[in-house]
C-alpha cells in the first residue's frame, strides 16, 4: 500500500517487533533478523528490517513497568537509489535485561521511522567549494603534512586564512616581499595584505597549470596525510566524510586553530558514539577541550548505565591526572552504586 501526503517528513512509520522464546533463541543463534517489512509514500520506497547482534541493540519493552526504553535517536542520509550492500544504524546504550521479558519468554522491539526527503543541489556552494579543492585550480600555497613522508597538498591561501586566523599566522610567502620584510609582530590582516600583494605580481602564462607557482607555504608536518585531507575538506566545504575515525583528532585540531564550527561537529558526534567502553576517554576530551555539552552527556551516561560500566585503563587516569573530575563522576552516582563496576576504592587499588 501506498501512503500519499503534503510532504514525507509528515509520517512517522511503527514497527513492533516480537521475539518469542528469547532465552532460548540466544543459546542456538548469535544473531536475529525480524521479517522485513516495506515503506512506501509518495512512491519512494525502501525495505527495512530489525536486527539484533548479542551486544547492543534498539528500542526495547520493559515488561516490569510496561513501558518503551528509548534510545537516542540515530540518522543517516541514503540516495534514492538501489544499494547492493546494507546500509544500517546501530544503537549501543541499551541492553536486553530480564526486565524487558514478558513471562512467555518474550521480547518485544519496536522502531520509529521518518523519512525526510532533502533535494540535494548539484552545485551548491560547499560541493564547488569541495571540487575547488579537489582539482586545486588557481592554488598558490603548498601544505605539507605527513611526518617524515613529507605529503604535499595543493591549497589556497586567501581560503585558509579566511577561515582561521591560526593558519593565517602561519602561511609564510616562499619568496620575500619586493618592498617589505616580514616581522615576528605582523598581524594576520597584515600577512593577507601581503598575501594580496603577491598575487598582483603574478602572471599566469598561457595553459601553464597555477599549481607549479606557489607563492606560500604552510607546514604541517606533524597532521598525517589523511586527517589533514578531513581538516581540508572542512575547511573548505563544512563538511566531514570520516567523522566517526577522526572526531577525536579533529577536536583537538579545531582548538588549536580556532574553529569553532569544527569543534561543535566533532563534539556532537562524540555525543552520539558514546558507548561504556569510551565514556571515561570522552570525559577526559571534554574537560580538556572545554566541551561541556560533551561532559554533560557522559556524565548523564555513567548515570544510566552503572551496571554497563567497567574498570579500564581510561578511568584509573582520570583518577591519577584529574582527580577533580573523577570526583565528580563518582558523585554523580557511580561510586556509591552496589552495581558500579568501576568503585574508586578499587582503581586506587
Amino acid at each position: 500500500m501506498e501512503l500519499l501526503v503534503p510532504a514525507v517528513s509528515d509520517v512517522v512509520f511503527k514497527y513492533t517487533w516480537p521475539v518469542p522464546n528469547y532465552r532460548k533463541i540466544i543459546l542456538k543463534k548469535k544473531l536475529i533478523d525480524s521479517p522485513s517489512f516495506d515503506i512506501n509514500v509518495n512512491d519512494i520506497r525502501s525495505t527495512w528490517n530489525l536486527s539484533i547482534r548479542f551486544w547492543k541493540n534498539p528500542d526495547v519493552f520493559n515488561a516490569d513497568v510496561k513501558h518503551w526504553e528509548y534510545c537516542h535517536v540515530s540518522r543517516t542520509i541514503l540516495e534514492l537509489k538501489s544499494y547492493t550492500d546494507i546500509i544500517s544504524l546501530g544503537y549501543r546504550d541499551l541492553s536486553i535485561a530480564d526486565r524487558h521479558l514478558k513471562k512467555n519468554g518474550e521480547v518485544m522491539l519496536m522502531v520509529k521511522i521518518q523519512i525526510i526527503h532533502y533535494e540535494s543541489e548539484k552545485h551548491h556552494l560547499s560541493q564547488d567549494m569541495a571540487r575547488l579543492l579537489k582539482h586545486s585550480y588557481g592554488a598558490d600555497t603548498k601544505l605539507t603534512c605527513g611526518g617524515l613522508n613529507k605529503m604535499e597538498i595543493p591549497v589556497h591561501s586567501n581560503i585558509l586564512a579566511a577561515r582561521s586566523n591560526v593558519l593565517a599566522e602561519m602561511i609564510s610567502p616562499i619568496r620575500e616581499l619586493n618592498n617589505r620584510k616580514s616581522s615576528k609582530s605582523d598581524t594576520a590582516e597584515d600577512k593577507i595584505s601581503d598575501m594580496r600583494e603577491l598575487e598582483e605580481d603574478i602572471i599566469d602564462k598561457g595553459n601553464e597549470s597555477s599549481n607549479n607557482h606557489y607563492v606560500y607555504a604552510l607546514n604541517l608536518l606533524d597532521l598525517s596525510k589523511e586527517v589533514t585531507e578531513e581538516l581540508l575538506r572542512y575547511i573548505y566545504s563544512d563538511h566531514v566524510d570520516n567523522l566517526d575515525i577522526f572526531a577525536q583528532e579533529l577536536l583537538s585540531l579545531a582548538e588549536r586553530f580556532c574553529l569553532q564550527g569544527l569543534k561543535e561537529l566533532c563534539e556532537r558526534n562524540l555525543i552520539e558514539t558514546i558507548t561504556p567502553e569510551n565514556v571515561a576517554s570522552r570525559l577526559l576530551v571534554a574537560d580538556e577541550f572545554g566541551c561541556d555539552a560533551l561532559k554533560r552527556a557522559s556524565l548523564a551516561y555513567c548515570e544510566k548505565n552503572i551496571t554497563m560500566l567497567n574498570k579500564s585503563l581510561a578511568w584509573k587516569m582520570m583518577e591519577q591526572t584529574n582527580p577533580e573530575l573523577f570526583n565528580e563522576v563518582c558523585e554523580a552516582g557511580i561510586s556509591s552504586s552496589r552495581s558500579s563496576n568501576i568503585d574508586d576504592s578499587e582503581l586506587s587499588n
